[in-house]
């Protein structure tokens, strides 16, 4: 452990967190350790993402109560996104490493390619009940390395960007969504029920672990929908990139 570091230096074993699942295993997962300002940078903008409109302000809990996780999920961006960056929160600009909420053009844009439109928002219409791909496919899956032809900032996402998250949240008032598979890399986990919390307007999850998806690694998730009809499920949890990456607008 490095004197004012609260991680392991560079490729020791993290140590065991409760609820972090991921795309590979643990032990080889890359780190570099965080110095105390950025600790601080990371803590303060996680509360500030938390609380930046009412939507979300209902669900910081649900965001701080991971902060553990999601200060690992940092220490491997650090070391794998980019080029040993130095994080700077939610300002990251250039090369700087940041921090977002997760957004949909990051997600829901499988295998789009030439001059295609990114899609920058959540809903999802089925046409029918039953299981259905709600992110990606396995033919497509959302691929965190995917070069698009068109250089759509969409689609240009190679070493760019981890994707970290432990919720689950939804503006369709009842949600379709009710059971839910992740496929990350080479695993396949089992099938998880969703157990929907209910706000005022919208509706909120946490899923069974804090997952991590990897630079350049591909996942997707297939769902158990309850009925036809458009459904808005996102995943909820940050986004670690560089900063031109995180200001790109499509």
């Amino acid at each position: 452990m490095k004197r004012g570091s609260l991680l392991p230096a560079v490729d020791l074993v993290p140590p065991a967190t409760p609820r972090l699942v991921c795309g590979s295993p643990l032990k080889d997962l890359r780190q570099l350790a965080l110095t105390d300002d950025e600790v601080a940078q990371f803590q303060t903008d996680l509360k500030r993402i938390g609380g930046m409109q009412s939507f979300e302000r209902d669900l910081t809990p649900l965001l701080l109560n991971d902060q553990d996780e999601y200060l690992y999920a940092l220490s491997v961006a650090k070391a794998t996104v980019g080029t040993e960056p130095t994080f700077a929160g939610v300002r990251a600009h250039g090369g700087d490493l940041g921090m977002q909420l997760i957004r949909a053009v990051t997600v829901r844009n499988a295998g789009i390619a030439g001059g295609g439109t990114p899609v920058i928002v959540w809903d999802k219409a089925y046409g029918v009940a039953g299981w259905g791909d709600v992110f990606g496919s396995a033919t497509a899956p959302v691929d965190l390395s995917q070069q698009g032809s068109s250089g759509n900032s969409a689609t240009n996402e190679l070493n760019r960007v981890l994707l970290a998250f432990g919720g689950l949240v939804n503006d369709k008032v009842p949600p379709l969504l009710a059971e839910y598979r992740f496929h990350l890399g080479p695993l396949d986990f089992s099938t998880q029920s969703v157990s929907w919390q209910f706000a005022s307007d919208f509706a909120y999850a946490q899923l069974f672990g804090v997952v991590l998806i990897p630079a350049n690694t591909r996942f997707y998730m297939r769902g158990n929908i309850q009925a036809a009809g458009t459904d808005g499920t996102q995943l909820y949890g940050l986004a670690f990139g560089i900063g031109d990456y995180l200001q790109a607008e499509s």
